[in-house]
């Protein structure tokens, strides 16, 4: 392509409201200035490095869309019964656990009902966010609180103010990597405020607070835990739901779909399998 294709196709996509300058500008590495005055032969800089890059980015733009596109969502059985969980968290004004193996579909499951429903804020916790002080911070930010405090105490205060009276789902995405404290600081925060509380993750997340091991503190969230669900592997149906999404029909193909869905990683590996199949 030579930069006059360059600049018709960026053009043609930024008019037809396929991308934005802004868009293109984040995923080639490139201002939003620099892009328009190129394609409009107003840059007065390099502009065979900004020919390079922005027909890379046109290139990928155009190998992405030619991958077939997969179903959007599928409701499954395993989704559900995660809804079914959610939902009672947030009338009951309660908590729910929702553990099991990864790959099941719980953060699908957990996004899509954020999506349809007011009031939901997900986030997802990582071993650096773990303790009260960023777990809170990441709640302030999902809140659209962008000027938080910036210490605990201030923090957790300005939270149970955003939360009151909203009626909200909070879900915790990852929770297996929270420690007794920040667990209790959620506790209490959900208490306070009377909104739904979920907190997902593998099986630690409840196992930690049943059995022989657990702790007063845990027990103490233990004894508030109004719903828990456990979701150890693949539902049959959940697969044939998936393969009449992708309209396979087929017993062998089915069979093999089945056989995919046992091995570690379930739904993740059933999904991209069936995208390189395509």
């Amino acid at each position: 392509m030579n930069i006059s294709d360059i600049r018709a196709g960026l053009r043609t996509l930024v008019e037809n409201e396929e991308t934005t300058f802004k868009q293109i500008a984040l995923e080639s590495g490139l201002s939003t200035g620099t892009i328009s005055s190129f394609i409009n032969d107003k840059y007065n800089g390099d502009n065979e490095r900004v020919l390079q890059m922005l027909q890379r980015w046109l290139e990928k733009y155009h190998a992405v869309a030619e991958l077939p596109e997969p179903p959007r969502f599928v409701e499954t059985q395993t989704v559900k019964q995660i809804w079914t969980s959610m939902r009672f968290a947030s009338l009951t004004e309660s908590i729910a656990v929702v553990c099991g193996n990864p790959g099941v579909g719980k953060t699908e499951a957990a996004r899509e009902y954020r999506r349809t429903n007011n009031n939901v804020w997900m986030i997802t916790i990582t071993p650096s966010c773990a303790s009260v002080l960023e777990c809170l911070t990441e709640l302030a930010f999902e809140l659209g609180m962008n000027d938080a405090p910036r210490r605990q105490g201030p923090l957790s205060r300005a939270l149970r103010r955003r939360l009151e009276g909203t009626q909200g789902l909070v879900i915790i995405d990852e929770a297996d990597h929270l420690g007794t404290e920040a667990l209790e600081e959620l506790r209490l925060l959900q208490e306070s405020t009377h909104i739904g509380l979920v907190l997902m993750g593998n099986h630690r997340v409840y196992s930690n607070m049943t059995g022989g091991n657990r702790t007063v503190e845990f027990a103490r969230l233990f004894s508030r835990i109004a719903k828990p669900t456990a979701i150890n592997k693949t539902k049959k149906a959940d697969v044939k739901a998936i393969a009449d999404a992708w309209h396979i029909n087929g017993e062998k193909e089915l069979e093999l779909l089945q056989q995919i869905a046992q091995k570690p990683g379930a739904l993740r590996i059933l999904n991209h399998s069936l995208r390189l199949a395509a």
